[in-house]
């Protein structure tokens, strides 16, 4: 039975015919489902914490985030504010929420930015935090404003609302 409500994916996945290893724009990806990705979270924050958990990911997020619009910058010629909009764009096509730019400056370290339909959200039976269930996008917006300000010494994002309990996440720096 085919869905007539599906739509074609608003980015070009190629899939290598040996391997079968998914990529978008020359970068490998993994199609995973949400509760998967959640879940994992999930059993890291009773571990560990959640703070600590958020700590854990930072590194690993601000270092993906830069990597992917250094990958992007080279293969579109886009700088500064330019490859933080193309990130924010790609992240809401692949799914893992809708990003708005309320606020951007990278040459002062300037970011706000709102989050509808967080892909990052607690789901059925989920134990996560309900004040900020959506921190590993503190790190890679970090990761994005550092590598467009050329200044990582000046850039801490944080999330000041989680759509948990609100309409949607905003995250803002300094």
């Amino acid at each position: 039975m085919q869905n007539s409500g599906a739509r074609e994916l608003p980015v070009t996945v190629e899939v290598d015919a040996e391997t079968g290893r998914w990529s978008v724009d020359g970068l490998p990806m993994v199609l995973v489902p949400q509760h998967l990705l959640v879940n994992n979270l999930d059993a890291v924050e009773r571990h560990v914490g959640r703070d600590s958990a958020a700590e854990l990911f930072r590194g690993a997020g601000r270092r993906s985030a830069r990597h992917w619009c250094a990958h992007e910058a080279t293969r579109l010629g886009l700088s500064g504010a330019a490859i933080v909009r193309h990130y924010l764009d790609r992240l809401s096509r692949r799914g893992w929420g809708r990003f708005e730019i309320d606020e951007l400056d990278p040459g002062h370290g300037v970011l706000q930015v709102r989050v509808a339909h967080s892909a990052l959200l607690p789901v059925a039976g989920s134990t996560r935090s309900v004040d900020r269930a959506c921190y590993l996008f503190e790190a890679w917006l970090e990761g994005a404003l550092e590598y467009a300000s050329e200044d990582p010494s000046r850039v801490a994002v944080r999330e000041i609302q989680c759509a948990v309990n609100a309409k949607e996440c905003v995250f803002t720096s300094n």
